[in-house]
């Protein structure tokens, strides 16, 4: 029997990998992606024993962008949040660069900066989105932050100053709380790519009389283009499904409150399909100037 070549083996390791995976979006992500398609196309009516579908065609689809006059601008509100992906790229690269050499503090240093991994993964994130996401769709409010400077605006407002600069600084505040808790995951990502950043190159450049600055701008960031181009597809796609959003709140209180699954579903297909072409719009773009290792 002929042995399998080193490259071989490569390749069947990383699938050994990939595969529990593939088996978990397969099971848990294919069935009821599919299953959306079709409600999308439904009209659903409870009853009794269940559900009692009718097929209506084009119907819910017609209805989002000739009568609904919520739908569109919901969209443009969830599409406009994307403006903060480069402010999060930005923020979590200049922190895993501040905490990936050795300094007294280190450890307590990354170890705030993967909290909100940590707590994002368990019971208590879920019980913060559950809170806020209710008390937005009770609200009816646009946005809603996991973290309000409400102390603060209060403040403001007794000291007698106008109420437009009160919002104005308390959002900032807000966004600020809401951008490092964001950010987690990929501080994680740029920390791990620039362990990866080969010694040599360093040594190369500073025997060519480059400085800190210039190596950052001419070895780092150029070695990171594979984690930013992975960065920005995860933040955007974070960014998209996050609890404050205003299409996924939308989408709830039409599916728990009005009680029209189809419409939902219908809902659910076109922001779907939305999110499809923004990301490949992302890597058509930042793929261009992706740098990998040979």
């Amino acid at each position: 029997m002929k042995r399998m070549g080193y490259e071989t083996k490569k390749k069947w390791y990383g699938f050994s990998f990939v595969l529990p995976w593939l088996i978990g979006c397969s099971l848990f992500f294919v069935s009821p992606l599919i299953q959306t398609f079709r409600y999308a196309f439904q009209s659903l009516q409870a009853s009794p024993t269940g559900f009692t579908a009718t097929h209506v065609g084009w119907a819910n689809f017609e209805n989002l962008f000739f009568k609904d006059a919520d739908f569109l601008p919901a969209l443009v509100t969830s599409l406009g949040e994307l403006v903060q992906v480069p402010l999060i790229l930005v923020y979590s690269l200049f922190f895993a660069v501040l905490i990936k050499d050795k300094f007294p503090g280190r450890t307590f240093m990354r170890a705030v900066a993967f909290m909100p991994v940590i707590i994002g993964s368990g019971v208590l994130m879920q019980i913060l989105k559950e809170d806020v996401f209710s008390s937005g769709v009770r609200g009816g409010s646009a946005n809603t932050y996991l973290f309000n400077a409400g102390s603060i605006a209060e403040v403001m407002a007794a000291m007698g100053l106008g109420q437009g600069i009160t919002n104005f600084v308390n959002d900032i505040i807000n966004r600020v709380f809401d951008l490092t808790w964001r950010s987690g995951v990929q501080i994680m990502l740029f920390l791990a790519g620039l362990h990866s950043v080969p010694d040599y190159l360093y040594e190369a450049s500073s025997l060519e009389g480059a400085g800190s600055f210039a190596q950052f701008w001419k070895v780092t960031l150029p070695m990171l283009t594979p984690m930013i181009l992975l960065n920005t597809i995860y933040s955007v796609v974070d960014m998209m499904n996050d609890y404050s959003n205003a299409i996924i709140q939308r989408m709830y209180s039409t599916m728990f409150e009005l009680v029209k699954f189809g419409y939902a579903s219908a809902m659910s297909v076109v922001y779907f399909l939305v999110i499809m072409v923004v990301l490949g719009l992302v890597a058509l773009m930042i793929s261009r100037f992706v740098i990998y290792q040979e």
